[in-house]
């Protein structure tokens, strides 16, 4: 169907664009989710040059907006170049835009030493640049008091591996979830984060650059947010995060940025870290593989130990303190 609506519209997409768009191939790539469609084509620009491009369409209203307020910040941009733009085609509320058309796959088609550092500092780029919009929305609220209460109905109603580690980990960390849920729900600074930060959204530039895609989730969040999705990902592979820390290489090039990162990172990781290995059992049609679930439950085990610790000795220090 939106082959054929491409099709359709072609003529009024050519027209909007001043007729500087060359035959248009339409194709839904590999690494290409959701209902858009590309369009693979080049564009006379301003020059007089023809340039290689991709035609995105529909696009998410959001996404648009961002492409478009993201345009002036960095060079090159920390997404890419956007040449046209327009929220109606033929008379119908259907947004697009034209962009430049990045060579080869995206970062998370192959696993390469490097690419998750770059990934970590584009997400950084992208929040600073961001810092100038304005948050005119509320940041999400996660309901993790659901979450648990769905981890203990999924260990009640199946056998997961190391099943007896999983209750012994829920069991120890129940007089801590209070502490820790509102320990991140009270965290700042809020900005804008790109909300979906992972190798498959980030794509290298012919001159080695790497540049966000797929802008539709951007959101007002801390910026850890986008940092432990990114770690999140590969706790099943630990050796890769040896030498490539999201969490540490965001800090790093968001202060060089002159970015604020708040107080109290390490506390607000580890309570992040908690609360998406805890949960990981509620979640299981989507999380359940076997070496995931292993990797969550240590990453809990191994939090928790630290919590049990470092809590301990805050407390110890605050009421010595108040002695």
């Amino acid at each position: 169907m939106l082959d054929s609506m491409a099709r359709s519209l072609e003529p009024d997409l050519h027209e909007a664009c001043a007729r500087r768009l060359s035959e248009i191939r339409w194709v839904r790539m590999d690494w290409q989710h959701g209902g858009a469609l590309t369009g693979v084509t080049s564009y006379r620009n301003q020059r007089n040059r023809e340039v290689d491009v991709f035609i995105k369409f529909p696009v998410p209203g959001r996404e648009l907006r961002w492409f478009r307020r993201l345009q002036d910040c960095g060079s090159p941009p920390v997404i890419p170049r956007l040449l046209e733009s327009g929220e109606s085609l033929g008379g119908h509320d259907i947004a697009w835009l034209i962009m430049e058309r990045l060579p080869g796959m995206p970062l998370g088609a192959q696993w390469v030493s490097g690419n998750l550092r770059q990934t970590a500092e584009a997400g950084a780029r992208l929040q600073h640049c961001a810092q100038t919009v304005p948050i005119d929305r509320p940041k999400r609220r996660n309901n993790w008091e659901l979450w648990l209460q769905r981890t203990h109905q999924a260990l009640r109603d199946n056998v997961l591996p190391d099943h007896t580690r999983w209750l012994e980990q829920l069991n120890r960390a129940r007089p801590h979830w209070e502490q820790i849920i509102a320990l991140w729900r009270s965290r700042q600074p809020i900005g804008w984060i790109h909300g979906d930060l992972h190798l498959g959204n980030a794509m290298h530039r012919a001159d080695g650059s790497v540049c966000l895609v797929d802008l539709g989730e951007i959101r007002p969040g801390h910026w850890l947010e986008d940092a432990l999705y990114l770690e999140r990902l590969y706790w099943a592979h630990p050796e890769r995060l040896e030498s490539e820390k999201p969490l540490e290489i965001m800090q790093a090039a968001r202060t060089a940025l002159g970015c604020e990162n708040g107080d109290r990172v390490q506390e607000l990781a580890m309570a992040r870290r908690l609360l998406l290995a805890a949960t990981t059992p509620s979640f299981l049609a989507s999380e359940g593989g076997r070496s995931h679930l292993e990797a969550c439950l240590n990453i809990f085990e191994e939090g928790l130990d630290w919590w049990c610790l470092n809590q301990h000795s805050t407390d110890h220090t605050k009421t010595r303190d108040l002695a």
